[in-house]
């Protein structure tokens, strides 16, 4: 697996739902369910942490090592996990309507291809990426 893991596959399944529910809402006098304003707060936010995460991802990945700081000490997903629960989100409800199942769409995917992901990670770590997974949670810290 290269370093964008699954989410070229995550994109094969999202951006097809995506454009179809751009043309349903074209179809449409007005979207329904629009919220702009938070949905532009949430992609901010999300833009902030997804690049914090990336810098910090891709110095391990250069340096081949397993991340378990920084972003990657409260869950072993946070990229997925800021996608998910801000950008997607935040976009779905910049445009509303369709685009409202975006986010659904996009968590079905995941968590559909995750365990392949994570079987790579414990194919190249071993032990260190099973200790690390049995204390962290997949996307969502504990509290």
């Amino acid at each position: 697996m290269r370093f964008w893991g699954i989410e070229p596959r995550v994109f094969l399944v999202t951006a097809p739902y995506a454009l179809f529910a751009f043309y349903l809402n074209s179809r449409l006098p007005q979207s329904f369910l629009q919220l702009p304003g938070v949905g532009v707060v949430l992609l901010s936010v999300g833009i902030v942490l997804w690049l914090l995460c990336y810098l910090q991802v891709s110095r391990a990945y250069s340096e081949g090592r397993l991340l378990t700081g920084g972003c990657y000490s409260r869950v072993r997903h946070p990229i997925y996990s800021i996608w998910g629960l801000l950008i997607v989100p935040g976009f779905s409800l910049v445009f509303g309507g369709f685009l409202l199942g975006l986010p659904l769409v996009y968590w079905l995917a995941v968590v559909g291809f995750i365990g392949d992901e994570e079987k790579v990670l414990e194919e190249r770590f071993g032990d260190e990426w099973r200790q690390y997974a049995e204390r962290t949670p997949r996307f969502l810290p504990r509290l």
